[in-house]
């Protein structure tokens, strides 16, 4: 990203930053305004917030909030614009309206990692599967509509289950089975992307996370209650599986569930309970552990860090190029071994923007520009 302005944007009246290759130091004291520049960026990636809803990002007092960005692709630049209004997002490339504001992912790609990405490990099932379909965007935008359309049915579904009768009418039977095949074909599509993305994205981490923890070892698994666990783990270690027998799996699981869900008036079986299971071991030899149970606060930090680092190998890998790296005041996190590891790999990645107010951030980083936030405003120094 060669420049950045933005309008109304969180605490930002107006504001225009210059950026450049290599790594960019973000520094200032806490709610200046450090982390919402590197929440702009990742919104220009067509992404939502990682820190909350669009509602929030509008400056108190404005309608609109406005972002514009110059990226370079090749010999070209291209202009990014984003306007954010009642939550609702409306996007601009080189000036063209675009179909969704995901559309942005086909022209630029960033990471995302604070220190809320530990909940990455620690946190609800939600969390993780919102970093698994964030990532299958990341890798074919094309794909961001398969989470839209699984939510589409599943509420479709929820609202007539909750309006039926617990034996259910003849009628109302008759519906479902027309929401419940929809569901099937969805939830089908919808898992077997995360699936893909899960066996892309566990090499990456598995060799980030032995880099950091020095010969450790971290594995990834997707759990579910309606796909057998052996289907799951074949399909990360190959790959990928036929979304035929995806289809055969959930349509199995729904026809068993419908009693249990007349009952409870509620959807029981399919992908919005799924999770992904982080293990890990400290050395080799060691048995794999549940990080979120039986992990050290420095073993689920370490995880954490090796799975937005394999993610962006993953999406470097797919793209041919590099995303933009954003690092919010990870530094203050990490215990100086975890430092020194990521301030060499920062190093060698074409664009990286850094927030910190340690003092020796600096140095650790190797920054080749460094700006300051002052309550909304930037300046180089």
């Amino acid at each position: 990203m060669e420049g950045l302005e933005l309008l109304d944007f969180r605490n930002y009246e107006q504001a225009v930053v210059e950026l450049g290759e290599g790594p960019t130091l973000v520094m200032g004291r806490n709610a200046q305004g450090k982390t919402s520049l590197l929440e702009a960026v990742f919104c220009l990636s067509g992404l939502p917030s990682p820190r909350g809803p669009d509602q929030s990002l509008v400056r108190r007092g404005a309608e609109r909030a406005l972002l514009h960005g110059r990226v370079r692709r090749g010999e070209r630049s291209v202009e990014l614009d984003l306007e954010i209004r009642e939550g609702k997002r409306r996007a601009l490339i080189n000036k063209t309206p675009v179909r969704s504001a995901r559309s942005l992912t086909e022209v630029m790609v960033a990471v995302f990692f604070g220190p809320d990405e530990l909940s990455l490990i620690k946190g609800s099932p939600e969390g993780r599967r919102r970093f698994l379909d964030e990532l299958v965007v990341e890798l074919r935008p094309g794909r961001g509509s398969l989470r839209r359309e699984w939510d589409r049915v599943l509420r479709q579904k929820n609202a007539l289950l909750r309006s039926a009768p617990r034996r259910g009418s003849e009628k109302t039977l008759k519906t479902l089975d027309v929401w419940d095949e929809a569901l099937i074909k969805a939830g089908a599509t919808l898992t077997g992307a995360r699936l893909e993305c899960l066996a892309l994205l566990l090499p990456a981490a598995r060799k980030r996370y032995g880099e950091i923890a020095s010969e450790g070892r971290l594995d990834l698994s997707y759990q579910s209650a309606w796909l057998p666990q052996e289907v799951g783990d074949q399909a990360v270690s190959s790959g990928g599986v036929e979304e035929s027998e995806l289809r055969c799996h959930l349509e199995l699981a729904i026809s068993q569930a419908r009693p249990r869900e007349l009952e409870r008036g509620t959807t029981l079986a399919g992908p919005q309970r799924d999770d992904v299971s982080v293990g890990v071991s400290s050395s080799q030899g060691r048995a794999v552990m549940d990080a979120r149970t039986f992990g050290s606060q420095g073993e689920q930090r370490t995880a954490a860090l090796a799975l937005k680092a394999g993610e962006f190998d993953m999406v470097t890998e797919a793209m041919g190029e590099q995303p933009i790296l954003l690092l919010d005041d990870v530094f203050s996190e990490l215990d100086p071994l975890r430092r020194r590891w990521l301030g060499e790999a920062v190093a060698g990645m074409d664009q990286t923007i850094v927030t910190s107010a340690e003092p020796g951030a600096v140095e650790a980083l190797g920054a080749t520009a460094v700006l300051e936030v002052v309550d909304g405003s930037v300046r180089r120094v």
